[in-house]
């Protein structure tokens, strides 16, 4: 879990077990970047980022994934760094806006639960505990991966994962379609029964949730005291460390950090302890997937969160979220998992002994402690808690309207903004239009209209930056908050993917993935043309059949068809796509249709 010769990437523990597709997944995290959890969907539906991707199939997976997906996150601490505009709009009822558990506080769990079925609609169950976010930090992080099947009755033991997924969608500040919710509680009422496989050794698993509405409060001196105590942390707090470690520490518990975080710290919170920093060239070389074969990536920080206490003969290893801080141990909301088991394996020395690889990766600390705490840049802190405050605590709508010049939205709140510090400039605009803006005022509602643009340019995604002049020092931050759209057409969707297609053969691409024929495993996927205006597909089927059976077998890809040929038609380069000869095919069936449709009324 933690030595370098076991590294776990989590796309690689979203993938599907062989047999299963996803059935439903969700997903909590800090920070968000929007990029990464584009890719989430593509993991789920099996693709390979290594391979050259057909854009065309990539919209079809992430528009199908993406009805299963929801992740929530913390409001204000979302990222867009440079993933295409027009893809986003695939992720916007996936992603959820969650408040502040309180003043001061923060949503920081980073949990994953996914339920798989296989061809029987048997289920599956995965549990994903992790320390990191969804970004594309590159941190030495930690994952508990745990398998599970349902069992036949409900296991006491699984109530804090059951209710920490049900109460999700109280924590959203925006309302979550009835539908999702739905699924969201079916899918809290089926843990409650999962029988989990542990690790090897492993005695039992407990589960607990930190902050939620309803949970258990959970009591530090409890769960983490004990005759020895292990602590891996990034982030520390002094009062919270002489809570884990009790006065005067012991000589046989340790405690890892990074090298700033333990100069905040007085000597005497040390005593006692074995104190390590991850050594700063034990970064590990790998392939970088985005740059090249040939660079190197390196794991850099220290981001893992653990805690082991051992009892006795058993050991209590915690992982998860938390921070060796007060609020990571009680007000923040998080989530940790408990593996119980013998000394011998889950305790301290088998995880960072002198002969583990774990041990091999740190240095001893040499305190010089009682440092400030080191936050070189308070204003900027400031500005960032004043984004976390706007977002989470105003519930933003995106309405647009059809006017002579195009697709307009306004965007509003119902409730007033929350004061600005002296000098602070607040300004909002649509993501993918970075130039367009529009200043906001402090402790009124917002209430701002856009220039009118095409409807495939119409998103829910805000980018909200704070700016301000300290000291003859510009500042500015900035996060994506997503807003709550209404009045689109349901043709939106449409109107993307017809950018997406500029080639007759992405075209012919896209109707054999409508109809449900491709595999992209199969060389028969690819259909072919013989440039006189007849096509067909691997199997020997033309499109003139594969019509006729998606009238048969599936008669709504027709309908879906019709809605992105009319887009396309609707401009040159648009009509230029469509193969020589498509309506001799197109038309018959599309009038075979609408006589099914009409018999039907």
């Amino acid at each position: 879990m933690l030595a370098p010769d076991s590294r776990a990437l989590l796309l690689d523990a979203l993938r599907p077990p062989p047999g299963y597709s996803l059935d439903h997944a969700v997903a909590t995290t800090f920070t968000l970047d929007l990029e990464s959890a584009l890719t989430v969907p593509l993991a789920f539906a099996g693709f390979r980022f290594e391979e050259q991707l057909d854009p065309v199939e990539v919209i079809q997976a992430l528009r199908e994934m993406s009805a299963r997906f929801d992740v929530f996150c913390q409001a204000g601490a979302i990222s867009d760094r440079r993933w295409p505009s027009d893809l986003l709009a695939l992720l916007e009822d996936v992603v959820h806006d969650v408040r502040r558990p309180r003043p001061g506080n923060v949503f920081h769990p980073k949990v994953w639960v996914l339920r798989f079925v296989d061809q029987s609609t048997s289920p599956s169950y995965r549990l994903l505990v992790l320390s990191r976010n969804l970004t594309a930090d590159r941190s030495w992080d930690t994952i508990l991966w745990l398998d599970g099947s349902p069992g036949e009755e409900p296991r006491e033991r699984n109530a804090p994962l059951s209710h920490f997924i049900e109460s999700l969608p109280d924590l959203a500040v925006t309302p979550l379609p009835a539908e999702r919710r739905a699924a969201l509680a079916s899918l809290a009422d089926e843990l409650r029964l999962v029988e989990w496989d542990l690790p090897q050794g492993a005695h039992e698993a407990r589960f607990h949730s930190i902050g939620v509405p309803g949970s258990r409060p959970f009591e530090v001196e409890e769960h983490l005291s004990g005759e020895r105590v292990l602590v891996v942390s990034p982030f520390l707090r002094e009062g919270a460390l002489r809570r884990l470690f009790g006065p005067g520490g012991d000589a046989r518990s340790v405690l890892v950090s990074r090298g700033e975080e333990l100069h905040t710290v007085l000597p005497g919170a040390l005593e006692g302890l074995d104190v390590y920093e991850l050594d700063p060239t034990a970064g590990l070389a790998g392939e970088d997937e985005e740059a090249g074969e040939t660079d190197q990536a390196f794991l850099t920080r220290l981001h893992a969160k653990l805690f082991v206490v051992e009892r006795g003969r058993l050991a209590h290893l915690f992982v998860g979220s938390a921070n060796a801080t007060d609020a990571g141990l009680g007000q923040n909301v998080e989530f940790l998992c408990e593996l119980v088991g013998p000394v011998g394996t889950f305790g301290i020395d088998p995880l960072i002994g002198d002969d583990t690889p774990l041990r091999a990766m740190l240095t001893p600390y040499v305190a010089s402690g009682g440092e400030e705490e080191n936050d070189s840049n308070p204003d900027g802190r400031a500005l960032e808690g004043l984004l976390l405050d706007i977002a989470a605590g105003s519930r933003f709508r995106t309405s647009v309207s059809e006017e002579p010049g195009g697709w307009v939205p306004r965007v509003t709140t119902d409730a007033g903004l929350p004061p600005f510090p002296e000098g602070a400039e607040v300004s909002i605009g649509p993501h993918n239009r970075p130039i367009e803006t529009r200043r906001l005022r402090a402790a009124e509602p917002v209430d701002v209209a856009f220039a009118p643009r095409e409807l495939a340019d119409l998103t829910p995604f805000l980018r909200l930056t704070v700016r301000r002049r300290v000291e003859g020092e510009d500042l500015e931050r900035s996060t994506v908050v997503c807003s709550r759209l209404v009045g689109a057409p349901s043709d939106r969707f449409d109107e993307i993917l017809a950018r997406q297609i500029d080639t007759p053969e992405k075209f012919l691409r896209l109707l054999a993935l409508l109809i449900g024929f491709a595999s992209r495993t199969s060389s028969d996927a690819a259909l072919t043309g013989d440039g006189a205006g007849v096509w067909a597909a691997g199997t020997g089927q033309g499109v003139l059949e594969l019509l006729a059976r998606a009238l048969s077998e599936t008669p709504e890809s027709i309908d879906h068809l019709e809605s992105i040929v009319e887009q396309l038609r609707r401009s040159p380069s648009g009509r230029a796509v469509l193969p020589e000869g498509w309506d001799d095919v197109w038309l018959p069936a599309l009038e075979a249709r609408r006589a099914m449709l009409a018999g039907n009324s």
